[in-house]
């Protein structure tokens, strides 16, 4: 088991370990940004490369540098689970637009009630996707990985919740920044997101 409880004031402690963290690597992270931005521009890519900034992003946090080998070994090892996995969410967005424009066009309450449960699904399967990701970055083969992070998830719904948010609003400042976000965005998010899920500080 590589998580612990966690709740909604070790996120936001976890937030604050993860700037620091930036600060005392930002060169080394700001790379793993801009890669991981570039490699996420085909899009059905984004899977990997996000999988491969969180292996890059533990690797740096356990041996203080990034372990090239690790990261590759671990991205090729899970490469197509991760992009299967990182278009779940996808899906079920799509499938929330599609019944919100059926709900606009009929005012059918099914299409509502169907339409709010994708959206549900599509957050849901969004934030299982970041316990997921640290367990496959941190050597975890993928069913044990998805097996805890649903437990994780299951257990701190709260803390999922306010890291979800936390990183909606982290997404939402550094995209204004334009650059920022190229540059920024995956660095902060993913050391947050690994800082919350596999080291939460007390």
């Amino acid at each position: 088991m590589f998580m612990r409880d966690a709740d909604t004031r070790m996120v936001f402690n976890s937030f604050v370990e993860a700037i620091r963290f930036f600060y005392a690597n930002g060169p080394r992270l700001v790379v793993v940004s801009l890669l991981w931005f570039l490699c996420s521009l085909p899009i059905v890519t984004s899977g990997p490369a996000t999988l491969g900034a969180y292996a890059a992003i533990a690797s740096l946090r356990e041996g203080h540098h990034i372990d090239r080998e690790h990261v590759v070994r671990t991205v090729k090892r899970h490469a197509i689970s991760s992009a299967l996995l990182q278009g779940v969410p996808l899906v079920f967005g799509g499938v929330a637009v599609l019944y919100a424009r059926q709900y606009l066009a009929t005012r059918s309450t099914l299409a509502f009630l169907l339409g709010v449960a994708a959206v549900y699904a599509a957050a849901y399967t969004a934030l299982l996707l970041v316990p997921t990701f640290a367990g496959l970055a941190t050597g975890d083969a993928l069913e044990p990985a998805l097996r805890t992070a649903v437990r994780w998830t299951a257990r701190n719904g709260a803390a999922a919740l306010s890291m979800g948010m936390a990183t909606l609003l982290l997404f939402v400042i550094t995209a204004l920044l334009t650059i920022g976000f190229v540059v920024l965005f995956a660095g902060i998010a993913f050391s947050f997101h690994l800082e919350t899920v596999l080291d939460p500080p007390g």
